[in-house]
């Protein structure tokens, strides 16, 4: 993550999830990001795959010129990137963890700033990735940011990006309860288990 925005909301995120899986949509306070409030949305998500913003920051709006609230997250991206944005989604709530977007951003008028959006899962009446959220930055600031809204975002690349290890003192997750989480949402996938062993001479 390049942007200290990104690297805020990450820390706050992966605090308050504790020994949990992921924090709850209750949990969040606007005190505890208020530096970055502006930049931070709120996403909802449905079984479906619909994933339109729920709340958004005033500089999520500035960037994109217009009020965000209901539109389609995945609207500012096209063809295989918004293929790969939604897959990664669906990866970041399977695991759960969150994802990292690497961007450029285009303007209407045809000028590129590169960007950078995160997105964490949150738990909501015991779904997990029922609600989600997220920072968008610009990693320059042209002149022209704020005047020329963002109309397409370019994929350079994504990836998960998982919390910090915690302390070894630090109360460890109850596996069995853990487990019992995730399967409760996720249907269950295949394990590949990896056993060392010697070549027989």
């Amino acid at each position: 993550m390049r942007h200290a925005a990104s690297r805020a909301l990450f820390s706050y995120w992966d605090g308050l999830r504790a020994s949990g899986i992921v924090p709850d949509r209750a949990d969040i306070e606007p005190r505890g990001i208020s530096g970055i409030l502006g930049d931070t949305f709120i996403l909802e998500t449905d079984r479906q795959g619909f994933v339109p913003y729920r709340l958004a920051g005033s500089r999520v709006c500035a960037i994109f010129g217009q009020e965000m609230k209901g539109l389609p997250f995945l609207g500012h991206f096209t063809g295989q990137d918004r293929a790969k944005v939604s897959q990664g989604i669906a990866d970041a709530n399977a695991a759960p963890t969150g994802l990292l977007v690497a961007a450029d951003g285009v303007s209407v008028t045809g000028q590129s700033v590169p960007m950078e959006l995160v997105v964490l899962p949150l738990a909501h009446r015991g779904r997990i990735g029922a609600r989600m959220i997220g920072v968008v930055s610009t990693l320059e600031s042209p002149y022209w940011i704020g005047r020329d809204e963002i109309a397409t975002l370019n994929v350079t690349h994504t990836k998960l990006i998982w919390p910090n290890l915690r302390d070894a003192q630090a109360p460890a997750p109850r596996p069995a309860l853990a487990a019992a989480a995730i399967s409760a949402v996720f249907p269950a996938r295949p394990v590949l288990r990896v056993i060392e062993g010697g070549r027989v001479a």
